[in-house]
């Protein structure tokens, strides 16, 4: 029985319109030979053809192999092992050399081009395309692409081969050859040749479909090809990465736009991510170095009560948490200069720490030394061992500059000193006794422990939460633009993957013609995204190392911020360099979903319509 068509009827649907192109159509194939197939434009024989091929569906009638009805769920299979085809329109893979585009056909179908390396020197040579292997199909004639087409359809070595006018674009010379090579094909096997040039074909076979003559029933031989099975198990296709590879090449200009884009985005996020905690860092070491950092201002609640008598003092000596306990010492009341100029400045009351941070000098040591910061030490000019008078109750002091420290926190014009440095008669004349100062190294613990009967300040509390704002609202502008960033980058990625995707749908048909089954196509797409996806995270995380490697040594974040590593990198799990990893997992994921919902279009392809297109 072979191959047979049974009552086959094909129809378009325009509208509400439908053009019948096949109308009940019967034809008995033979198991081997040539059958020709002629009739005008319009007249259905390229959708006959698809029809055999299980390219397109019957509106109404049956294929039959072998007696069985062809199994539509497992057509991969059918297109695989059954049918080879010369497109009339060539369908070679431009991003792939003659050689591999010929390679690709056979690995889907499961052969060994190592198996048929004979034949395939022999269709070469027949075909005087020896010379082209090496060449791309963009670099070929359309009378050397359709002799491609024809070599690859014999290497395929399928009991039926489909030919839409394999001679069109070749000269009488080789269209005698052609014509030759497919009547020894037809020897062992089912050739169905489309031609418009009848008068050629009838020379090479007897057995003709004319769809001119609208007649609807063929029966041209009984034979078989073997026991057909609806469940097909033959070898499985060869692997495709090489097609990957090649394609990607081929894209080359859309991934490195794409790459660009990408790796410069994850550099901004790195640089950006990694000042942002650089920064915080070198501000939580700044706050160490603040001279109030340890200080507490205490006040009584109480505004008529509100002087601090000697044994409240000792039951807060006994407090193990609080270090240090003295009155305030108010100096607004007096008149601070230097050189007859009168000094503007903020006086602090502070204890010794380990952690200033001196500019020159060093803490008090001497009866009236003080410290001053860097905002004092530039607007007044002075330096260490210089004088300040004190002015007060038509008492004269007099002060020496011990130290110029860095204040980063609190920048304006300070001054700084501890009461036990002081002589009395100073301290008596400045003593306030409604307020006292703490010095303690748990701030928040002797805060929370008095809160309710006293009022306590710690403006070293109160700088970091101003700072703490600004770093929040940093911190939402960050991540605002890293999303922002990321949801561009997205769907930039989403844009190119589904422009190769539309412009590869042609070579995608062909695979899938040829027996490769939709899933594999949409996973072979899929594995491109990952790849590109990996090369990109990777990249960019290779070009953001460089980039922080060169700015710690080069110390540029010192020489352009006055910051010393500025750029650290977050430690998120194990090391500094998880961020990395992270990338370059979401870039992949990204490039995968991005890659899915490009090639999930597979579903949708009408392969008849994109395999005409020339």
């Amino acid at each position: 029985m072979a191959l047979q068509l049974i009552n086959i009827t094909k129809f378009y649907k325009y509208g509400k319109k439908r053009q019948r192109v096949i109308d009940d159509l019967t034809i008995k194939f033979p198991s081997r030979g040539m059958i020709g197939i002629i009739g005008q434009s319009g007249t259905g024989k390229s959708t006959l053809l698809n029809i055999i091929a299980g390219i397109e569906r019957p509106c109404n009638g049956q294929v039959l192999i072998d007696g069985h009805r062809l199994n539509y769920q497992q057509i991969r299979m059918y297109q695989r092992d059954y049918i080879s085809y010369v497109y009339q329109f060539y369908n070679l893979v431009n991003a792939l050399t003659i050689k591999e585009n010929l390679i690709l056909i056979t690995k889907i179908k499961g052969i060994d081009l190592k198996q048929v390396s004979g034949q395939l020197e022999e269709y070469c040579r027949t075909l005087k395309v020896v010379e082209l292997l090496e060449r791309y199909p963009d670099e070929l004639s359309g009378g050397q692409k359709q002799r491609i087409g024809l070599v690859r359809a014999f290497l395929c070595n399928t009991p039926i081969l489909l030919a839409d006018e394999p001679t069109g674009a070749l000269n009488d010379k080789l269209s005698i050859e052609v014509m030759r090579l497919l009547k020894r094909y037809a020897k062992e096997h089912l050739v169905i040749v489309i031609s418009h040039n009848s008068r050629l074909i009838k020379q090479y076979t007897k057995m003709i479909v004319d769809l001119d003559k609208k007649k609807n029933y063929y029966n041209f031989s009984n034979e078989r090809y073997h026991k057909y099975s609806p469940i097909i198990i033959k070898k499985q296709p060869g692997r495709l990465l090489f097609y990957c590879k090649r394609q990607l090449k081929y894209q080359f200009k859309k991934i490195i736009m794409m790459f660009v884009s990408q790796i410069f985005i994850i550099l901004a996020f790195v640089l950006l991510l990694s000042a942002f905690n650089g920064g915080w860092q070198y501000l939580e070491k700044k706050f160490e170095e603040d001279p109030l950092k340890r200080v507490i201002e205490v006040s009584k609640n109480d505004y008529i009560n509100n002087i601090f008598e000697r044994k409240e003092i000792k039951k807060f000596e006994k407090n193990n948490k609080i270090a240090n306990v003295a009155y305030k010492l108010v100096f607004s009341n007096g008149i601070l200069s230097s050189y007859d100029e009168e000094l503007d400045v903020e006086v602090y009351q502070i204890f010794k720490t380990k952690k200033l941070d001196y500019i020159s000098g060093k803490y008090p040591s001497k009866e009236n030394q003080i410290l001053i910061n860097q905002t004092t030490a530039k607007k007044y000019k002075l330096k260490i061992g210089e004088r300040i008078n004190f002015e007060i109750n038509d008492d004269e002091y007099e002060f020496t500059i011990s130290g110029i420290i860095n204040d980063h926190i609190n920048i304006g014009v300070n001054l700084y000193l501890e009461q036990q440095y002081l002589e009395e008669e100073l301290s008596d004349d400045c003593l306030d006794k409604t307020v006292l100062i703490f010095h303690s190294d748990q701030v928040d613990a002797v805060i929370k422990e008095y809160q309710k009967d006293y009022l306590l300040i710690n403006l070293h509390g109160d700088y970091i939460d101003n700072y703490r704002s600004i770093f929040d609202i940093t911190r939402f502008v960050i991540f605002l633009f890293i999303v922002i960033s990321f949801a561009i980058s997205l769907i930039l990625i989403s844009v190119i993957l589904k422009t190769i995707f539309i412009e590869r749908k042609r070579d995608t048909s062909l695979l899938l013609a040829n027996g490769l089954g939709k899933g594999k196509a949409i996973n072979l797409f899929c594995r491109e995204a990952i790849l590109i996806g990996g090369l990109i995270g990777s990249a960019g995380a290779i070009l953001a190392m460089g980039v922080l490697r060169l700015i710690e040594l080069f110390d540029l974040s010192d020489y352009l911020f006055n910051i010393p590593r500025l750029f650290v990198l977050p430690k998120y799990i194990f090391t500094k360099y998880d961020l990395y990893v992270v990338l370059i997992v979401i870039y992949i994921i990204a490039c995968y979903l991005a890659g899915l919902q490009a090639s999930l279009k597979i579903n949708r392809m009408d392969i008849s319509i994109l395999l005409k297109e020339n």
